[in-house]
C-alpha cells in the first residue's frame, strides 16, 4: 500500500510540476515516412513549434560485411529566439555531427 501512495504522489508531483508551455500542444504539420524493410529508409517531418527532423538510411556492403550509412538534420527554434541546426552521418567511421546557428 505504502508504493501505491508514493506511486500516486509522484504521479501528482510530476503532472503539476511539469513546465506549462505550448510545447505540449504542437502539432505535426507534414510526415513523410519510406521503410523497404530491406536495405534503406527515409522519414521527414515539421510541427508548428518549428521543429524539422529528416534521416536517411541505407544499407552499405564493406569488405568486412556491411553497415548502415544513416544521414540527417533537425532544426528548431531555442527559447532565445535564434534557430538551430545539427546535421549528422553515421557509418561504419562512426558519428559525424554538424552544429551552426541558422538565424
Amino acid at each position: 500500500m505504502k508504493y501505491f501512495i508514493a506511486f500516486v504522489l509522484c504521479v501528482v508531483s510530476v503532472v503539476f510540476c511539469a513546465p506549462q508551455s505550448d510545447e505540449r500542444k504542437a502539432e505535426i504539420l507534414r510526415l513523410e515516412a519510406d521503410n523497404n524493410g530491406v536495405d534503406k529508409y527515409n522519414f521527414a517531418y515539421d510541427t508548428s513549434n518549428g521543429i524539422s527532423r529528416q534521416e536517411t538510411g541505407e544499407l552499405k556492403t564493406t569488405d568486412e560485411g556491411s553497415a548502415i550509412v544513416v544521414r540527417g538534420s533537425s532544426s528548431w527554434t531555442a527559447p532565445d529566439g535564434k534557430k538551430y541546426e545539427i546535421s549528422f552521418y553515421a557509418d561504419e567511421f562512426g558519428y559525424h555531427p554538424s552544429f551552426k546557428q541558422l538565424a
